[in-house]
């Protein structure tokens, strides 16, 4: 049963009616998207169309939206069918977590512990001004054959780490060949959530700086009543509520470099205890009611391997990284151009028209460098 109870304290301008919580996310729905990402995806590029299946994941646009007392998060993307995870925290209220503690609800088999401080001292770190009072989180996968299923769990994160923790239930996305359904998870508390994996679309793969910009509209969809966050009955005015956003392996402990808001390029984050947001430049959060800031200025060409393999739309250092030549800005494989020629004997290194023993010098001296 889904619950949602009007909250006459509400202050943030939202949508004039509820959402349907169902995967597809548009800006007609949630207005302005609230962060894009900025960084390529290091954690799988999806490029499977499947509503239900994903080999990559990656998180492209963030909408947000609050109506009928319901707090609706979109997140234009995919979640890898791995049982990859999606954790969300979110800061709406006084008191919480700046340093996710130890001590957390035991919930997903310990996953607040796994991202918490260890006794050492370390643990997941946010921003300065931001104190997560709330956690939701979301996986997908085949379970025992029996098709993709995901599954869902929330938290309390309270000041001293006393909130209480809930197994949200499970959701499916199933493809017949000629149609798709999208079953929601919908929680007693009326938290709902529902996936979509059929984006292609935004990021590329790689560490680069990149944009989530995209005209896919599919990806994962939150419904959280605002009534969730007031555990103490206390009225309060929900009138900023940030979110921070990012995609972790399947038991918590690494960190993508899919985060939202972006990390500005760079690789994967890793070790999820030794993260500290407030040492990335930038805003590594979104907020409802503000607008995304733009996409970062990058420059993509095509990227030629001396193989004869060309890939097109790369940055110069995703190129790099992948032992090719990077031939500019706006090129294309038509520019590769990687020599070659009639040589009928290309063992002959030096031209002398014998293959001998100096021919072998050569390629030893030679030996681990980089074609162009």
């Amino acid at each position: 049963m889904r619950i949602i109870i009007a909250m006459s304290t509400l202050v943030i301008a939202g949508a004039a009616s509820a959402l349907d919580v169902d995967g597809t996310i548009t800006a007609a729905e949630y207005g302005d998207a609230s962060s894009l990402q900025n960084t390529s995806t290091n954690f799988g590029n999806n490029t499977d169309p499947l509503t239900s299946y994903a080999n990559g994941s990656e998180l492209d646009v963030a909408y947000t939206t609050v109506s009928q007392g319901v707090l609706y998060i979109g997140l234009v993307g995919s979640l890898e069918s791995n049982w990859n995870k999606l954790d969300l925290f979110i800061d709406c209220r006084d008191g919480g977590q700046h340093r996710i503690l130890g001590i957390n609800p035991d919930i997903d088999f310990s996953a607040l512990q796994r991202m918490g401080d260890d006794g050492s001292g370390n643990g997941l770190t946010f921003e300065a001004d931001f104190d997560a009072d709330y956690w939701v989180s979301v996986t997908c996968g085949d379970w025992k054959g029996m098709g993709i299923q995901y599954h869902g769990s929330a938290a309390e994160l309270k000041t001293n780490g006393d909130g209480a923790g809930y197994n949200l239930g499970m959701g499916t996305t199933t493809d017949d060949g000629s149609s798709t359904v999208v079953t929601p998870i919908v929680s007693d508390s009326g938290i709902e959530i529902a996936i979509n994996n059929a984006a292609i679309g935004g990021v590329n793969g790689g560490t680069g700086l990149d944009c989530g910009e995209t005209a896919d509209t599919t990806g994962i969809e939150i419904g959280i009543p605002l009534w969730v966050f007031d555990w103490d009955f206390e009225g309060i005015p929900f009138d900023s509520i940030r979110i921070v956003a990012l995609i972790s392996s399947s038991d918590h402990s690494y960190v993508s470099n899919q985060v939202l808001g972006g990390i500005g390029g760079g690789d994967n984050l890793g070790e999820v205890r030794s993260i500290d947001f407030g040492a990335i430049a930038g805003d590594q959060l979104f907020q409802v009611g503000v607008g995304a800031a733009p996409c970062p200025e990058f420059f993509l060409g095509a990227c030629c391997f001396a193989n004869g393999e060309c890939w097109e739309s790369l940055q110069a250092e995703d190129c790099d990284n992948a032992r090719g030549l990077w031939m500019g800005e706006d090129t294309t494989c038509d520019d590769c151009d990687l020599g070659g020629g009639t040589d009928t004997c290309p063992t002959d290194t030096d031209g002398n028209g014998v293959v001998d023993v100096n021919d072998l010098l050569n390629v030893i001296a030679t030996f681990n460098q980089v074609c162009p």
